[in-house]
């Protein structure tokens, strides 16, 4: 394969099923990218105007482009969980108030590892998402070189009170880059077909590109401006600091410039891939696990929210070359259904077999009437602790959202639902729930009757049976 020079606007549909599975010994090495807080309309290969993803655009020939893929929940733990089991946060449990994957939820590494003899690796500095939280069961390798995890509180102040914003920040890629070019090799002579994931956070609050990616920046902003913005997401929500337009203008300049500064290491990274001649044949999926608020809604970063800003996100796969899978989906996907497709892929009946499974496979005829994502009751603590005097019961409640190709419908625990059209209105800034009472009961009984049907399998034998059926060769890593 050779990468394209100019991206190219190409439209088909994927057929119903693969043009073939792979025998057991012929299975595709397998890398999983998970770019955090990434949202897909800040993405110039999903439209925006500002070219932040230049190697994307051109990589996106050779992929499936999945135009309106919808994750599960807006914060990383759940959202991780979900793409790792195929389940939703209401069957996986793993949410703000229980922050751990049960592991009577057998995950994608056990899968690949146990089953299929893979060689499953994962570099992820993300505390969200490791052994602390359950989520490295059947990963071999978690986190080779034990890395650190990067910082995310407030920013650090200098000696002379600016925060250093820029120059500094990667959250671990270029590491992830240097161990991987020593390691493919390895894995490439080894003849054992390998699965990667790795997480990568540097388009994450605190937004810090290195230097050269801070090119967005508005003209005439000085050095002391763009130091100083506030990254407080907590302060801004609970009105403890003001922030106008050009302070938006600046997060949105270093958020793109971090989205920016992660296609380029993509670029790196699938450059080696190349050279080794390992692309090919690879199964290759680039998604993010939930999006970003930058002032829309009154909201910054992620949580608290099901607004497109942050269940919006980006989904693309470079499926095997033998099976001529390009083009550009518009129909509604869902992160859940990532692994029921790499099981699909594999020949697996397992994606069939286990009920639990709640995702659809990509390759299949399959299709989502809706997509739906949730977020528990969260975590009050940061609130209650710094702002002991405001009230911020807004956020202290459980969203559950029903999206549709036309509509959404959230409902809130507090009873301040809301409904959008989102052709009509897009960025859902006029909220319809007094104009079309009709719509939103019939969206709310259908979110009702997904949540009896889905969150029964909860309870349902067939957790007992998925498990048995993923460790059946032997225990879990």
């Amino acid at each position: 394969m050779t990468f394209p020079t100019t991206p190219k606007n190409v439209t088909c549909v994927a057929p119903s099923q693969p043009r073939r599975q792979f025998a057991k010994s012929a299975r595709p090495n397998i890398l999983l990218i998970v770019m955090d807080a990434t949202r897909a309309q800040n993405l110039s290969v999903y439209g925006y105007p500002r070219r932040t993803t230049p190697f994307l655009e051109m990589f996106a020939e050779s992929c499936m482009v999945y135009e309106n893929a919808i994750a599960t929940s807006c914060w990383s733990l759940p959202c991780h969980a979900s793409l790792f089991t195929g389940l939703y946060p209401s069957v996986h449990g793993a949410d703000d108030q229980h922050q751990f994957l049960d592991a009577e939820h057998p995950i994608i590494g056990e899968f690949l590892n146990v089953n299929h003899g893979y060689r499953t690796l994962a570099f992820c500095t993300k505390r969200d998402i490791s052994p602390v939280t359950g989520m490295h069961r059947g990963f071999q390798e978690f986190n080779p070189e034990k890395r650190s995890l990067p910082f995310h509180g407030t920013l650090r102040k200098l000696d002379n009170g600016v925060a250093k914003m820029m120059g500094t920040r990667d959250g671990g890629m270029r590491r992830t880059n240097q161990q991987l070019a020593t390691l493919l090799p390895k894995l490439q002579a080894n003849g054992e077909p390998f699965f990667i994931f790795l997480s990568t956070v540097e388009s994450h609050i605190p937004y810090r590109p290195p230097k050269k990616y801070t090119h967005f920046l508005p003209k005439g902003v000085s050095s002391n401006q763009v130091a100083g913005v506030n990254m407080d997401r907590w302060k801004y929500m609970v009105g403890e600091t003001e922030m106008g337009e050009q302070d938006f203008e600046i997060l949105r300049a270093l958020y793109d410039g971090g989205i920016t500064y992660t296609d380029a290491r993509l670029a790196e990274l699938f450059a080696g891939l190349q050279r080794l001649n390992l692309l090919d044949d690879m199964l290759i999926i680039i998604t993010g696990d939930h999006g970003e608020n930058l002032g829309e809604h009154g909201l910054m970063a992620h949580g608290y929210c099901l607004y497109d800003t942050v269940v919006h996100v980006p989904l693309i796969i470079h499926y095997p070359q033998s099976l001529g899978l390009t083009g550009r989906v518009s129909r509604q996907v869902q992160s859940v259904d990532v692994l029921p497709t790499i099981l699909n892929l594999l020949g697996d009946e397992s994606a069939t077999r286990h009920r639990s499974l709640q995702g659809h496979s990509l390759l299949s005829t399959e299709r989502h009437e809706f997509t739906v994502a949730e977020q528990a009751n969260p975590d009050m603590t940061i609130f209650k602790t710094r702002f002991p005097n405001k009230d911020v019961s807004r956020y202290d409640r459980y969203l559950r959202m029903i999206r549709t190709e036309a509509h959404k419908f959230i409902w809130a625990s507090d009873g301040q639902h809301e409904l959008y059209d989102l052709q009509a209105d897009p960025h859902e800034t006029r909220n319809l729930i007094q104009r079309e009472p009709p719509l939103a009961l019939r969206l709310a009984q259908e979110l009702k009757d997904w949540q009896l049907a889905h969150t029964a399998i909860r309870r349902d034998s067939a957790f007992a049976e998925s498990r048995s059926v993923a460790v059946q060769q032997g225990a879990a890593v």
